[in-house]
């Protein structure tokens, strides 16, 4: 369902459902050493294995705002319910969790060409990485690491920053540099908590490091709007003399 409620207020809500067989997870069990040398003490292998089935159903809601002409904001809110049944691997059970998911995009113009773009993302404790009806996920560039599922636990809470700033310059703002740095307060950090009849364990890695980057772009030429219009109606002529074919 979308909603234009002013020419500077819009919402798109959807409601979605997957069903997925197999789902590959994280899966830990222990076993016999198997370095003779070593105490035989048993040990703890980490390795993947297919659950049985998870569904995944939610409402995600997409809002795009024009405050003034200076401040832009976009919002992402996402909840959903996340079961696993992982009982066919031994050491595991089926599980469900609620979970949501929410990102904020804001874009400020500033005089002289300047302009920022300050975004941020939460994501609660769940049982599989967020997805919605656009296939949308958690983290990602500023101007655009997950976590696998684990089968016998859930993923911790994440939240994160991105900041980037541009100047426009030279005739038309054909050229613009832009200093841009992700996971400002170096929070993104992947965390989970992996527990069974036999242990219980909690990691913690980071995919995706704080990383600050200096672009350079540069736009020359002209695009020619016409030629992109025609090649557009001679693609829907042909199709409608392929459907007419068909039917002869």
């Amino acid at each position: 369902y979308q909603n234009q409620f002013s020419k500077n207020h819009s919402l798109l809500s959807t409601l979605y459902f997957k069903h997925t067989n197999d789902l590959i997870t994280r899966y830990q069990f222990p076993a016999a050493n198997p370095n003779p040398g070593a105490k035989p003490d048993t040990i703890l292998f980490t390795s993947y294995a297919n659950a049985a089935e998870s569904y995944t159903y939610g409402v995600e809601l997409t809002g795009r705002h024009k405050f003034t002409k200076w401040w832009d904001l976009n919002t992402s809110f996402n909840i959903f319910n996340a079961v696993v049944n992982a009982g066919n691997l031994p050491g595991s059970a089926d599980n469900e969790q609620v979970s949501w998911f929410i990102k904020l995009n804001n874009s400020f113009k500033l005089p002289r060409n300047y302009s920022i773009q300050l975004s941020g993302d939460y994501q609660a404790k769940t049982l599989v990485a967020q997805g919605g009806g656009g296939g949308r996920g958690p983290g990602g560039g500023m101007f655009g690491g997950g976590n696998i599922p684990s089968a016998q636990g859930y993923i911790k809470p994440f939240y994160g920053v991105d900041i980037a700033i541009r100047k426009d310059f030279l005739k038309n703002n054909a050229a613009s540099l832009t200093l841009q740095m992700s996971d400002v307060f170096r929070t993104r950090l992947n965390s989970t908590v992996t527990e069974s009849l036999y242990f219980y364990q909690e990691t913690e890695r980071r995919r995706d490091p704080q990383v600050l980057r200096l672009n350079f772009n540069w736009r020359f030429g002209k695009f020619d709007v016409s030629l992109l219009k025609r090649k557009n109606m001679k693609g829907e002529q042909g199709s409608m003399q392929g459907m007419e074919g068909g039917q002869q």
